[in-house]
């Protein structure tokens, strides 16, 4: 009886070590990205790609590099398909104001992949902070009626003098 017992342990620790191996690892963060909306990858589903300009050189806006007052905004659309956009811009203390679309109103407008926005603004002088806010959505919605399928992406930028 005894050794039954003991043959019984056995086999059920066995059972257990077999569980453990057995079954799959979790992936790690790294090997499997953030999956955003209808399973796109958010790193490519939309943004805008920022650039500006400084006396006569236009250069692409890389993380961390500082703005100045009298620099030149230029805007891409990153997308993977046509979207509608709305644009606000908030310069340093300033109260922010939506620059696209430029038409009166707060409706959103249907942009394209890789198409330049019309808006090119002008940084007023002093230090803070620049923050653009671009609001994508699949549908045309207005500032104040986004709908909550909308994605708001802010970037923010540090404006030196």
């Amino acid at each position: 009886m005894k050794r039954a017992a003991i043959l019984a342990a056995i086999l059920a620790a066995i059972g257990g070590l077999a569980f453990l191996v057995a079954r799959p690892g979790a992936e790690p963060p790294a090997a499997t990205p953030y999956v955003g909306q209808r399973g796109a990858s958010r790193a490519t589903s939309v943004g805008l790609g920022v650039s500006f300009e400084r006396g006569l050189e236009v250069r692409p806006l890389a993380p961390g590099t500082p703005v100045r007052g009298g620099d030149v905004l230029r805007f891409s659309v990153r997308a993977e398909s046509a979207r509608y956009l709305l644009v606000r811009l908030r310069d340093g203390a300033a109260v922010p104001a939506t620059i696209f679309p430029a038409a009166p109103g707060d409706a959103a407008a249907l942009v394209r992949p890789g198409e330049a926005l019309p808006v090119q603004p002008t940084l007023a002088p002093g230090a803070g902070k620049v923050v653009v806010t671009a609001v994508f959505a699949d549908h045309p919605f207005s500032i104040q009626a986004r709908g909550a399928d909308a994605e708001e992406i802010d970037l923010v930028m540090e404006k030196e003098e």
